[in-house]
């Protein structure tokens, strides 16, 4: 029982310390560090994100059968368009950004333009088959728009 006593003691003054060091720390980096996570006033720190269990249609269901399917119609065209953004900036974006950067035309070897190129060839189908697709969902928004707007009923 006095040996716990004297680890938990031995344990706080470990504890103070490292307190006092990491908010040295701090103030040497910068004041406004310390303002936003305080050690002894916030010990945990909690990250909420909000998770929704019902899916698309659940959350479409008025009492307008025309209603639902015209929402249903545009809720469905949003999700594409934001599933082909990710896949643009997460697949494409850098592809292209840093295509034939890091060699020199000097200190490349005869025909290893032709190779990078050729390994390249795969990625411009790919972009192809995507900027195809995005005009497939850009003219389907539209005539769904024009339909909407044309609409007497």
């Amino acid at each position: 029982e006095i040996h716990a006593e004297v680890q938990l003691k031995n344990y706080g003054k470990f504890l103070e310390e490292y307190t006092s060091q990491l908010k040295r720390v701090e103030d040497a980096l910068d004041d406004s560090v310390g303002d936003v996570w305080d050690f002894s006033l916030d010990p945990i720190a909690l990250k909420l994100l909000p998770y929704e269990q019902s899916s698309l249609l659940e959350l479409i269901k008025t009492e307008n059968k025309v209603l639902n399917k015209v929402i249903t119609v545009y809720a469905a065209l949003c999700c594409e368009i934001k599933k082909l953004k990710y896949e643009a900036e997460t697949k494409f974006y850098n592809g292209l950004l840093f295509y034939g950067e890091g060699a020199t035309d000097s200190s490349m070897v005869e025909g290893d333009c032709q190779i990078q190129m050729g390994r390249f060839v795969s990625f411009l189908q790919e972009l192809s088959c995507f900027v195809t697709r995005c005009y497939e969902v850009v003219v389907n928004v539209v005539h769904q728009l024009a339909v909407l707007y044309t609409s007497n009923k």
